[in-house]
C-alpha cells in the first residue's frame, strides 16, 4: 500500500506521531510519501524527509506555517502534484492546516480516500470568540469530506455533539508510544541527567513538555509551581519546548523568583532524557487530542500531574495508580495536587503506568487498526 503523510508542524507531538506512523507503515512493507513544512521544522523531520525518499518515497515541502495565509494557494497546488505524481492509495493528513489542505483536495479533482487526524481541536480549549468560530465553521464543513481519526473520547463527542460531524466518519484510535524507546533510567543514569542539567542532589524534579502556547497554558503552570514551592525548597521544575509565550513565562518566572528554580530547554532531539530525568510530568493544557508527552510519560513509569480537560481526561479514568489532576487555569489547584504528588514521592507505592502503555498503546495495537481503516476504505 501506497500511503501519504501531510503535515504542517516538524517538531512537537503531533510530528512525533507522523514519525512513528511513517517508520511503522515502512517497516510493515508500505511506501511512504510525505508532504511537510519546514516553517516548524527540526532535524529530525530532515531526517523523516532524508528516510522516506531513501525508501523510493516521494516528498514535497509545503512551506506553509499553521496559521491560514496567502501560501497555503501555492501549498494545496503542490500537494495536488504530488498526489497526481505519486499515485497513492491513501492520503492521512495531521492537525488543522494540513487536513484543510487535504480535505480540499477533492474539490480539485483528487478521488483518493481522505484521513484526517486533528491532534486536539482548536474549538476544544472552550475560548470563544471569532477565531474559534471559524475553526469550528472549517471543522464542521470539512469533517464531511473523507474519515476523521479521533484520539480521544473527549475529543470524538466535541466532533460528533459540537462540530456535528456524521458518527459513521469518525473513528477513535488513540495514539501509540514506543515503549522500547521510551523505558525509565537506572538510578545511575538518572542522576547522570540531573547532574548534567544542574538539578542539586535532594531535588524533587517536575517536568513539562510541549509548546509554550495558549493551549498548554504555561503561565497557569509556572504561578501553580511558585506557590507550591514556597512549602517545598527541594521543588524544581525542568521545562522543555519553544513557542509564542516564552518571553512573557520568562517574564513570569522572574516576577515568581522561581528562575533560579527551573530547568530551561526548547529543544531535544532525542526527549528520552528528559523523561528519565524527572520524579513526575504535569500537563496544564487547556485541551488536548491524546497527549503524546503523557504517553511517553507513562512508558518512563512517571507520575502524571493533569489538567481535567478532553484528551486528558482520558488517562484520569484508566486506573492509573500515580495520577492527580486539577481544573484547567487554576494554579491554586495545581498548586495543592502538586504538593501532594511531592508529598507521595519516595514512599514507593507501586506503579502500574508503564505496564498500562504496554497494553493498552502499543504501535501495534494502534497503528496496526490506522492500517486496517486504510484498507478497508
Amino acid at each position: 500500500m501506497q500511503v501519504l503523510l501531510v503535515t504542517e508542524p516538524g517538531v512537537d507531538g503531533v510530528f512525533r506521531h507522523v514519525e512513528a506512523l511513517a517508520s511503522f507503515l515502512l517497516s510493515h512493507g508500505h511506501r511512504v510519501h510525505l508532504a511537510y513544512s519546514d516553517v516548524r521544522g527540526s532535524d529530525r523531520l530532515t531526517q523523516l524527509v532524508a528516510k522516506v525518499s531513501a525508501a523510493g518515497g516521494m516528498t514535497t515541502n509545503l512551506a506553509v506555517s499553521n496559521s491560514p495565509g496567502p501560501g497555503d494557494v501555492g501549498a494545496i497546488l503542490r500537494l495536488r502534484k504530488l498526489v497526481q505524481q505519486s499515485r497513492p492509495d491513501v492520503i492521512h493528513a495531521h492537525s488543522s492546516k494540513a487536513g484543510a489542505l487535504a480535505r480540499a483536495l477533492p474539490f480539485l479533482g483528487i478521488r483518493q480516500p481522505i484521513f484526517y487526524t486533528p491532534h486536539a481541536y482548536y474549538g476544544l480549549s472552550g475560548k470563544g470568540g471569532m477565531k474559534a468560530r471559524v475553526f469550528n465553521a472549517v471543522e464542521t464543513l470539512l469533517g464531511r469530506v473523507g474519515t476523521t481519526i479521533n484520539l480521544s473520547e473527549g475529543e470524538k463527542a466535541f466532533a460528533a455533539d459540537t462540530l456535528h460531524i456524521p458518527q459513521p466518519r469518525l473513528r477513535l484510535i488513540p495514539n501509540p508510544v514506543d515503549c522500547v524507546r521510551f523505558q525509565p533510567a537506572d538510578k545511575a543514569k538518572r542522576q547522570q541527567i540531573r547532574t548534567s542539567l544542574g538539578v542539586p542532589d535532594g531535588a524533587i524534579l517536575l517536568g513539562s513538555v510541549g509548546r509554550l502556547a495558549f493551549q498548554k497554558d504555561p503561565l497557569t503552570l509556572y504561578r501553580a509551581f511558585a506557590k507550591a514551592s514556597q512549602a517545598r525548597p527541594d521543588l524544581w521544575l525542568y521545562h522543555l519546548g519553544d513557542g509564542e509565550l516564552i518571553a512573557e513565562s520568562d517574564t513570569l518566572a522572574g516576577e515568581l523568583g522561581i528562575r533560579s528554580r527551573i530547568v530551561r530547554q526548547t529543544y531535544l532531539s532525542e526527549p528520552l532524557s528528559f523523561y528519565q530525568a524527572l520524579d513526575g510530568m504535569i500537563l496544564t493544557s487547556r485541551y488536548e487530542g491524546l497527549s503524546f508527552a503523557v504517553l511517553e510519560a507513562l512508558a518512563c513509569d512517571l507520575p502524571v500531574i493533569l489538567s481535567q480537560v478532553p484528551g486528558n481526561l482520558d488517562f484520569t479514568e484508566m486506573g492509573l495508580s500515580h495520577c492527580w489532576s486539577a481544573p484547567k487555569e487554576d494554579p491554586d489547584a495545581f498548586s495543592r495536587v502538586i504538593a501532594q504528588w511531592a508529598a507521595d514521592c519516595g514512599n514507593g507505592r507501586p506503579s502500574n503506568h508503564r505496564q498500562i502503555a504496554e497494553s493498552r498503546f502499543s504501535q501495534e495495537a494502534c497503528f496496526g487498526a490506522i492500517v486496517r481503516e486504510y484498507e478497508s476504505s
